[in-house]
């Protein structure tokens, strides 16, 4: 079916080969997945360089597109093995690299302009200024924050410089982006660096009330289409980079048919009855609709999402004895989890007994045992998450290798035809004799799709853009000979090339500025009882008009000092020259370039990244641009819209918290009580991993 050009991207999760073959079936537009290190879902299987270079292969020959995310914080010993990735990715040309970190913002425009730049939901960018900032800095498309409601996405979309794109389906996090420190607060595993645990699907109480108290329903956007397609959002992203082939394959052919076939009343109850097939958690709209917000968070329910086919009930070392509730089959995704909640183990149904008896299917209220080893107790829950029936793994062995992206340039008039390749000296030439068009004049897309096939190995054409001059007919075969010409032409120039130069070279020059850098003027420093405004790490869209005309007056009247959480803070002081700008948690330092890059944006000193080791800090300290501040007052661990009970509150093993109203606008705050702080070189971390 052809596609509208009003029709938004259909945006899927790819956690392998697998699920992005079945995207792709079901009609995702692009996918998006992560290598093995730098990535947001570090659990997910990820892809190896070949793996992706597979796919771009693949989906650049679909006319289909592939993200790749490189969304977690760096620590400053990663920036040399981070540039080397991107090196490698700027060979392999993804067609986007979503970035949370400031520093991959400046090795990308400094070292490897080659990649596209968009911003990660992991940015926190939830206002107009803050979309601002993200196009000053080069990046092309912002993920907005997922705690948006509708009325603020509208006045963003209304202002903004650059592609929008949003969540439309899957798991919510009850944080806001980039803000939980929970998960590394309870052992070390930092959300921000792929490595999340999920505390917040976990039981706690809170004076007479206990349970899920932090596990937000599942997002499900159909009715908020409509209004999507209004806006000119570019893109809608189902989320589920840890999710199986079954789920996105019916997750994905749902929202294709509600996008193709809008305000047809039989499509959507057909897609509707599609996403209730899937294994979520219940449905809502998310904080899109914020009438729903004192019901968002589900708390009588465990925050696993799947459906539940069994409880546990003996444990022997060779395997668990399950009472089902519902039916189990060989090659089933399942996850055992403790009652309480929790993260859980995730593993295939790959052998079943009944009765005695090895089986292929069991069905509800029987007793059965799952032969293996598991990490689990009596009382366990068993979730299915995944069905088999979904196999992908056998088309995704014949995948083939990827090729080199080579940029083509055309330039077609009806007597004489040019072509060009980027990197490559002169340039190809056709002489010919077209009739003007009567009905059908060739166009640039017609061009650039015959350029892009029948590209000899190892090459691919990726990005082809023609330029079409006049009205005038080709024929389909004298077009396929121009472009046999182009590539005979072409092959013998690439043949024994490095195609891409620039790229090691690239490398090389950020390598010997990182042995010798360069002697920067030293910061002065800071006045002390300075007067200082600070500006709100959150700051919702309609507060924006009220913070310009605080902050003018307070310039006005002499203050010279301001204190940003977030890029939207330099947008906001942009008008405003001779201003020292204080960078302060949450806005995240964790290495010198992105230190670097927020002097090069007028930032004079910083806070380091709250969830910082020792080493890290240490380290930062040793090679930060900027002088380094003690953080500023205790750091919230979650800070969310959702509407939490407030007080004191407790988790399954005893350690405290306390859940505040923040003096941000109109958020939740949760802190540790009793916590520790350890001090490095007077920077102070937010934990030491034990409470006391």
């Amino acid at each position: 079916m052809e596609r509208q050009s009003n029709v938004p991207e259909l945006l899927a999760p790819a956690g392998n080969l697998e699920t992005a073959l079945a995207a792709f079936d079901a009609g995702a537009d692009a996918v998006y997945g992560g290598l093995a290190k730098f990535n947001a879902r570090e659990r997910a299987a990820n892809f190896s360089p070949d793996e992706l270079g597979k796919l771009l292969r693949y989906a650049h020959g679909n006319g289909r597109r592939v993200y790749l995310t490189f969304n977690t914080l760096l620590r400053e010993e990663e920036l040399d093995e981070a540039a080397e990735f991107l090196a490698e990715l700027a060979r392999l040309r993804p067609d986007a690299l979503i970035v949370q970190d400031l520093a991959v913002v400046e090795l990308c425009r400094n070292y490897f302009p080659q990649l596209v730049l968009h911003a990660s939901t992991q940015m926190g960018i939830h206002n107009s200024a803050g979309v601002a900032a993200a196009a000053a800095l080069g990046i092309r498309r912002v993920i907005l924050e997922r705690q948006l409601t509708l009325g603020e996405l509208r006045r963003i979309a209304a202002a903004s410089p650059v592609e929008l794109e949003v969540f439309v389906h899957g798991s919510l996090c009850c944080s806001l982006s980039g803000r939980c420190l929970l998960s590394s607060a309870l052992g070390g595993w930092s959300g921000n660096r792929g490595k999340c645990k999920q505390p917040c699907r976990r039981s706690y109480e809170a004076g007479k009330r206990r349970g899920f108290l932090l596990s937000p329903k599942d997002l499900e956007g159909v009715d908020l289409l409509p209004e999507f397609r209004r806006l000119g959002i570019a893109s809608l992203k189902i989320e589920g980079r840890l999710r199986g082939p079954e789920y996105v394959w019916k997750t994905v052919h749902a929202y294709r048919m509600l996008l193709d076939s809008p305000e047809d009343p039989a499509v959507e109850e057909e897609a509707r009855q599609l996403l209730r097939s899937t294994a979520t958690r219940r449905p809502s709209s998310g904080f899109f609709r914020r009438e729903e917000w004192k019901t968002l968070i589900d708390s009588e329910r465990p925050g696993v999402f799947g459906v539940r086919v069994g409880t546990v009930g003996k444990v022997s070392r060779s395997g668990l004895s399950v009472r089902t509730e519902g039916r189990l089959h060989l090659g089933d995704r399942l996850r055992l989890v403790p009652p309480d909640g929790g993260e859980g183990n995730t593993f295939s149904l790959i052998s079943l007994r009944f009765r005695g008896a090895d089986t292929v299917r069991v069905r509800a209220g029987v007793e059965c045992f799952l032969p293996g080893e598991f990490a689990a107790a009596p009382g366990f829950l068993l979730y299915k998450i995944g069905e088999n029936g979904f196999d992908f793994s056998r088309r995704a062995s014949t995948l083939s290798a990827g090729r080199q992206a080579v940029a083509v340039t055309l330039r077609c008039s009806a007597t004489r035809w040019e072509g060009r390749i980027d990197g490559v000296d002169g340039c190809w030439q056709a002489s010919v004799d077209f009739a003007p068009a009567k009905q059908r004049p060739l166009d640039a897309a017609t061009v650039e799709a015959a350029f892009a096939a029948g590209v000899p190995e190892p090459w691919e054409a990726a990005p082809v853009h023609a330029v079409v001059e006049g009205a005038f007919f080709v024929p389909s075969s004298s077009c396929r000979e121009l472009r046999r010409s182009f590539w005979e032409w072409a092959a013998g120039r690439l043949a024994g090339r490095e195609l891409h130069p620039e790229i090691p070279a690239a490398l090389e020059k950020f390598r010997a500025l990182r042995r010798n850098p360069p002697k920067l003027p030293e910061s002065l420093p800071l006045e002390q009882n300075m007067a200082e405004l600070r500006i709100p790490a959150f700051l919702p869209e309609g507060e924006l008009p009220k913070w310009r005309e605080r902050i003018s007056q307070a310039y006005d009247a002499g203050v010279r000092r301001f204190r940003i959480g977030g890029i939207h803070g330099l947008e906001l002081l942009r008008p405003f020259a001779g201003v020292e700008i204080i960078a302060e948690f949450p806005l995240p330092v964790t290495n010198s370039l992105a230190a670097l890059l927020l002097r090069e944006e007028g930032v004079c000193a910083a806070e380091p990244f709250a969830e910082l080791d020792r080493r890290s800090l240490s380290a930062l300290r040793t090679a930060s641009p900027l002088p380094l501040l003690r953080c500023s007052g205790p750091v919230p661990l979650l800070v969310t819209r959702a509407v939490l009970p407030a007080g004191e509150w407790r988790d399954e093993r005893g350690r405290r918290y306390r859940v505040e109203p923040g003096a941000e606008s109109g958020v939740t705050l949760l802190f540790a009580v009793g916590k520790t702080p350890e001090s490095v070189d007077g920077v102070e971390p937010f934990y030491s991993n034990e409470w006391k």
